[in-house]
């Protein structure tokens, strides 16, 4: 059967972006539960960091395998699976134990890697008009999907419990719906995606002649990520311990807010010319990181919010500069292999930088753990940046 070509209609890259958000929003929802998780399970900071991990487990097995599936499939039926699986999950995580626990995030890491390869190619594809592209677009609507769906996620968890409470039922109810909502959406484009099913495992590619160009890119989006997650995994510590904030709503909000910072602020800044864009990303990121610093130094909220803020329009611009560069010399044909291999160091990013922070914390303090990480990672901003000229 000859397979309809429907990318180009109306408001298929919106369902494609909310798809997106929805499903990365659906693996923060745990986020200001570890808690009360430890409480239950009394597991400790140990535990935590297993289960936060254990999502990037499911990423790393099904990017290498699956990152390429909608490129052979369509990307409206890989999203539908992705969702599916997600759904799986959710219910999963109403079972209560540890194991259920980490199957959980499991699934939720191969949901994740579903979407992140199919859904900016979807984007891509629906934006394109008479065979023009537009990779910034599709870079800035993907990366505030991505991160909005992230800051969402994790506020909206917390605003459950606090209004409903049940913290190990009605997050998941809640989100359940959600994606039973985003399927019904997703449902009928899936079924027009064609007759695509064969199925071989699809490796991450580089586009043609553009290794430089695609390292740099990973670069960009694996410090982007470690820069998010220092706020996910660290964040409500840091305003528990330096700043004596003890509101359970605390940290979810300043995560969302670094994420609509992100979000909204990069959007803005579109338009400026891309030598401007790189500038102003590798400048904000490193001014964020050094105020962040002179916050904890002296105990001053106020900068540490300011910074918070700064580091994380700086990383929405960077994540976007990545992604459009990875957009811009993909082939539709291998489009999704190649954000495959994109997103797989970007998730390299929110695991091994953050292991490392703690271990610094550990030992020679937080101020100076985070002089040595936001040094560490300004270094590998600019040299991301630098590749990708």
């Amino acid at each position: 059967m000859q397979q309809r070509d429907n990318s180009k209609e109306p408001g298929k890259a919106w369902i494609a972006a909310w798809c997106f958000a929805v499903i990365m929003a659906s693996v923060t929802v745990t986020t200001p539960l570890w808690q009360y998780y430890e409480q239950r399970y009394g597991f400790g900071p140990t535990g935590v960091s297993v289960a936060f991990g254990a999502m990037t487990v499911g990423v790393f097995i099904a990017l290498p395998l699956l990152g390429g599936l909608s490129d052979a499939w369509g990307r409206f039926r890989v999203m539908n699976i992705a969702i599916v699986i997600d759904l799986i999950a959710t219910a999963t995580l109403l079972i209560p134990g540890f194991a259920p626990l980490l199957l959980a995030r499991v699934l939720q890491g191969c949901a994740v890697a579903l979407t992140v390869s199919s859904a900016p190619p979807a984007i891509s594809e629906a934006l394109s008009h008479d065979g023009e592209s537009h990779p910034a677009l599709t870079a800035s609507i993907s990366t505030v999907a991505n991160l909005g769906g992230l800051g969402l996620g994790s506020l909206l968890a917390a605003i459950v419990v606090s209004t409903v409470g049940n913290p190990f039922v009605a997050p998941f109810l809640a989100f359940a719906v959600l994606l039973c909502v985003t399927l019904i959406l997703c449902a009928r484009l899936g079924i027009r995606d064609g007759n695509r099913l064969s199925f071989h495992v699809r490796l991450p590619k580089v586009p043609d002649g553009n290794l430089r160009a695609y390292l740099g890119a990973g670069l960009c989006g694996l410090a982007s990520f470690a820069a998010f997650s220092v706020y996910a995994s660290l964040g409500p510590g840091i305003l528990h311990d330096t700043f004596s904030i003890h509101s359970a709503l605390a940290g979810p909000i300043l995560y969302c807010s670094v994420m609509a910072c992100s979000a909204v602020g990069q959007l803005i800044l579109m338009r400026l010319k891309l030598t401007y864009r790189r500038i102003t990303g590798i400048a904000l990121f490193v001014a964020g990181f050094a105020l962040v610093y002179v916050a904890l130094s002296g105990h001053i909220l106020a900068v540490f919010i300011v910074g918070s803020l700064l580091l994380g329009l700086g990383s929405g611009l960077v994540l976007a500069e990545g992604s459009r560069i990875v957009t811009a010399h993909s082939h539709r044909e291998t489009a999704a292999a190649s954000q495959a291999g994109f997103f797989m160091m970007g998730y390299v990013g929110m695991v091994l930088p953050i292991i490392a922070l703690a271990a610094l914390i550990g030992a020679v303090g937080i101020t100076a753990a985070f002089v040595i990480t936001g040094a560490a990672l300004s270094l590998l901003v600019a040299v991301g940046i630098v590749a990708t000229v």
